[in-house]
Order: C-alpha cells, then structure tokens, then sequence
C-alpha cells in the first residue's frame, strides 16, 4: 500500500496551515511521556514485552476511528519511522483517507553504521511537549473511544 511520506518539517508545516490535522504518534505511553511533538495525540501501534516481544495493540484501530476523521489529515510517527509506516498502513487499510508516515519519526532513522538518514522531529528542533493530559494521552483516548 503506497502511503505518503513527508519530513517532520513538512508535516509541521502542514499541521500549522490546518487546525483539523493531526499528528498521531504510535509509540508507547513511556516513550510518549518522555517527549513528543507538541500537539500530538499517541495511540501506540505495538507494545513490547520484555517476554513475548513487540505485540500489535489490539485496540489501535478502535481507538484510532473513534478519535479521528476518515478524512482529514493524519501525520503519524513513532521514534524513527518503522512503526509509523505500519500505523498507516492500518488507517488506510480502514479508510482513512489523508494518511502519511513521518520519515525520521521522533528520533530520527539511522543506518546499521549509526550514521542518520532522516532526521527526526526533535533534531529538526521542531516544537517538543512532556505534557501528558486526558485529551491526548492514550489512556484518555481509550476512555473517550469507551474501550
């Protein structure tokens, strides 16, 4: 499936210009509360387990459709891009229209020298938050979608 793919300055930009956009990060709740695009909602795609490995979270899709538009601009990320790709590879398998996946997620991507091949958001020196609250925490979107 051909999804979009934008720079984290691009999807800032693109984010500034429509207030109906939204950037979804997928990441955990621990690595959202570390730091996260300011603004963004997070809505993990996968856990990890330190015993059955990363698991796909079941109520990604049934969060997902309960607290967004079908069609309106979505930008997800996670910390480099891999998760984020998936992420949306769900939403428009689900009929979301105006889906794209961040390139360099969060954190940006690195290659297996550790050299970095798409910066990230927070490289970017894009706007970042700590704040977790019950209109954009996972925990608060659960509860709004009734799960």
């Amino acid at each position: 499936m051909q999804i979009r793919q934008v720079t984290p300055a691009e999807a800032k930009e693109a984010l500034d210009r429509d207030p109906d956009a939204a950037y979804l990060d997928v990441r955990t709740e621990r690595e959202f509360a570390h730091g996260h695009p300011a603004g963004a909602i997070n809505i993990p795609v996968v856990f990890f387990d330190l015993t059955a490995g990363p698991t796909r979270n079941k109520d990604f899709l049934p969060v997902a459709e309960k607290v967004l538009s079908k069609d309106k601009p979505i930008f997800c990320g996670c910390k480099s891009g891999d998760r984020s790709q998936m992420a949306a590879e769900i939403l428009a398998a689900a009929g979301f229209t105006r889906v794209a996946n961040v390139v360099g997620g969060f954190s940006g991507a690195y290659d297996r020298n550790g050299i970095i091949v798409a910066p990230g958001w927070a490289e970017c020196g894009l706007p970042v938050s700590k704040a977790v609250d019950e209109e954009r925490s996972y925990a608060g979107l659960r509860k709004r979608a009734g799960l």
